[in-house]
């Protein structure tokens, strides 16, 4: 059943990977689309240096049992990967009481297949994408690590994959782990790892950009850059247009891909999505020996780091830390990645080119997005919350909102965070 859509333009606000990839899935059904976006360009926030991981086999919800005693190490400061650095920030407050509501079993095995559902069904689309828009095939899908470096996370491990009869996973001694992958020969405590036949990797910046770039030239999608949204013209239950600083943009529709500003924006119109921004923190380095880094990108689960290579360059990512918005970049950040890749790959890559950058995850508290239409509007949908499986869930997303308004037959359905404001 179609949500109603004339034939005037939907504007998408936001020109990350979220709203790049809606403007896409609208643009290629015949759909006017404009983009509305604060910053210079597309993918200039959460998208600009995030892992680049197509990480399904990663796709899993944080809330669950295990997570509360992650929490009250990260409270306590003894737990290096997620820090909370705002413990009396009101938002954070009220999307802890969700999360909490979100860690019991039943709750955590329904947003994990929702996850999993929405990882699966994106990936498949990605290399699709590249060839009907012409774009260089960079992104690769030859499957993704998981390591260990502790013998018992390992077994456990092992043990709910064997438990869970996951056929998608093949578990690797560290001798097949090398074999396959001999740049992790220099990582000494490596034990053993995992390999998801569905990861992929890529840059997912590039990849916005492109896609932006295509739809201009071939769709005749406005891009509206350097354009801060204010409001909105209504009309009872209805947008007539989006208010920005530069003017009003009339629209037939509006698609809020808004990441952690989403609160913010629709704080206004009476609701406010539970999306708290997780900050992440990104080293890229320019390898100088391609044989010394890893071809095929890996999550350590032990150091709890992320690791990817493309474009010459080499990724790490790393660390949930609960800071509000701030952005910054501390030194201790920086020396935490600096040695990880100096211990694991430092002959293998420029240290005078190393850049360091931090990202805001949007994040609900169940873990799926926010996906659908908002209730007490005919023409107002939400395509935010992904968290840090944007890039991985993007086109996914983006394809089944798109199949919504269109009145199209859905490929999956109930793979949203629920909310009482949401259709």
């Amino acid at each position: 059943m179609s949500d109603g859509i004339g034939n005037d333009s939907i504007a998408v606000i936001g020109a990350g990977i979220a709203g790049i990839t809606t403007a896409y899935a609208l643009a290629k059904r015949g759909i006017n689309v404009a983009v509305i976006d604060a910053l210079s360009g597309p993918a200039e926030m959460c998208s600009r240096a995030n892992a680049g991981i197509i990480a399904v086999g990663h796709a899993k919800a944080w809330a669950g049992p295990q997570a509360i005693g992650a929490m009250m190490k990260a409270i306590t400061g003894r737990d290096p990967s997620v820090q909370i650095t705002r413990l009396g920030d009101p938002a954070l407050w009220r999307w802890g009481v969700d999360f909490l509501l979100n860690c019991r079993p039943s709750a955590h095995r329904t947003n994990t297949d929702k996850l999993q559902r929405l990882s699966r069904y994106s990936r498949a689309l990605v290399a699709a994408a590249e060839t009907e828009m012409n774009l260089p095939k960079e992104t690769r899908h030859q499957g993704g690590l998981y390591l260990f470096q502790d013998r018992s996370q390992f077994d456990t491990h092992v043990a709910s994959i064997e438990h869970q009869g996951n056929g998608s996973i093949e578990v690797l001694s560290r001798g097949a782990l090398i074999a396959r992958e001999p740049a992790l020969s220099v990582l000494p405590n490596l034990v053993g790892g995992l390999f998801s036949a569905a990861d992929s990797v890529g840059d997912c910046r590039l990849f916005s950009q492109r896609t932006a770039a295509y739809l201009n030239r071939a769709c005749g999608v406005g891009l509206h850059f350097n354009t801060r949204v204010t409001g909105f013209r209504r009309a009872g239950n209805t947008i007539e247009a989006v208010k920005t600083e530069r003017g009003e943009i009339a629209c037939a529709g509006v698609i809020l891909a808004t990441g952690v500003e989403t609160p913010d924006i629709t704080s206004p119109l009476g609701f406010r999505p539970n999306i708290y921004p997780v900050k992440g923190y990104s080293g890229t380095w320019t390898v100088t020996d391609p044989a010394g880094v890893p071809a095929l990108p890996y999550v350590d689960e032990t150091e709890l780091l992320a690791v990817a290579t493309y474009g010459g360059k080499i990724r790490v990512t790393a660390i949930a830390e609960f800071a509000g918005r701030d952005r910054s970049v501390p030194g201790k950040r920086i020396e935490r990645l600096t040695d990880y890749m100096q211990r694991s790959f430092g002959d293998a890559v420029n240290n005078k080119t190393a850049e360091f950058w931090s990202g805001l995850r949007p994040t609900t508290a169940a873990g799926p997005p926010y996906l659908g239409r908002i209730r007490r509007f005919d023409n107002l949908w939400i395509n935010a919350g992904h968290g840090q499986l944007g890039w991985t869930m993007s086109l996914g997303c983006s394809e089944l909102l798109a199949q919504r308004i269109i009145g199209e037959r859905i490929s999956l359905t109930d793979v949203s965070s629920r909310a009482r404001w949401l259709s």
